[in-house]
């Protein structure tokens, strides 16, 4: 553990827990295998073992609370049971009555909330990093047009954030494989994904607008609506009138398939067109 090193500092961010009796665990020492697999788990799906000695305690203070509702939740089914030598029982007393299951059901889906809110925080921060963008995890975000969890507001979703975004990210990659060897060509799809996990920081005006007609485009794809394929032919155009701005695009095979066929006049030909 590396991260939450002390139940004080876990105290700091799990809230509303009773003070522990002399001779019983901490809630540091009932938690921590599941802290371990948090943070293991935080590291290897988000950050890499290669950023993480490297991050700043602006990136440091999301990830560790998305450690510790992770563990939390994780933990919460747990909690109440113990080992007895009959079997399992519920811990209990006469001062305490038991949580009831949609008690319990909100407080999972409080702690999820808060570490999906921490995750979109993390991968904003991490995102203006360089060599996190080189990291198989950054590569993962920037795979597609929407690198960020706000993706799933964007389509007034408000629950399993996380999850949904996952499965979200999937449809978008197949999404964007056919737009690009239809219109747009793998390399520009690139230059466009590296501007949006940039948030747009170097885009010019004009690639910002194809950009964000796109997503508009991909949000109404991967909603199962339908979009006309003139709406792609259009920005097509704009990115074929401008080569100084779209060179990936102009360098591509895709090009290929929107230059005009030439007619040319052969002498042997039955005719001349003039």
């Amino acid at each position: 553990m590396q991260l939450i090193t002390s139940d004080e500092q876990l105290r700091m961010l799990i809230p509303h827990v009773f003070a522990t009796v002399e001779g019983e665990p901490t809630l540091y020492e009932t938690l921590y295998p599941f802290l371990e697999t948090a943070e293991d788990w935080s590291i290897n799906s988000l950050v890499s073992e290669e950023v993480f000695p490297q991050l700043t305690e602006a990136e440091v203070a999301p990830l560790t609370k998305l450690v510790a509702y992770h563990a939390y939740m994780s933990a919460i089914p747990s909690l109440d049971l113990v080992m007895t030598p009959n079997g399992f029982g519920i811990v209990s007393n006469t001062n305490v009555i038991p949580a009831s299951k949609e008690r319990v059901e909100r407080l999972l889906a409080s702690l999820e909330s808060e570490r999906d809110r921490n995750i979109e925080q993390l991968i904003l921060r991490l995102s203006s990093r360089s060599d996190w963008r080189q990291t198989q995890q950054g590569k993962y975000f920037s795979s597609t047009l929407f690198p960020f969890l706000s993706l799933c507001r964007r389509l007034a979703i408000r629950e399993h954030i996380w999850d949904c975004y996952q499965k979200l990210h999937n449809s978008l990659i197949k999404i964007e494989n056919v737009l690009a060897e239809t219109y747009f060509s793998q390399e520009q799809m690139t230059v466009f994904r590296n501007h949006v996990i940039t948030q747009l920081r170097t885009a010019k005006p004009l690639e910002e607008h194809v950009i964000r007609s796109l997503q508009s485009y991909e949000m109404m794809l991967v909603s199962d609506m339908q979009v006309h394929p003139q709406s792609f032919y259009d920005l097509v155009n704009i990115i074929r009138e401008h080569e100084e701005i779209f060179p990936s695009w102009h360098a591509s095979s895709v090009a290929e398939l929107y230059k005009p066929a030439v007619f040319t006049n052969k002498k042997k030909a039955g005719g001349y067109w003039f």
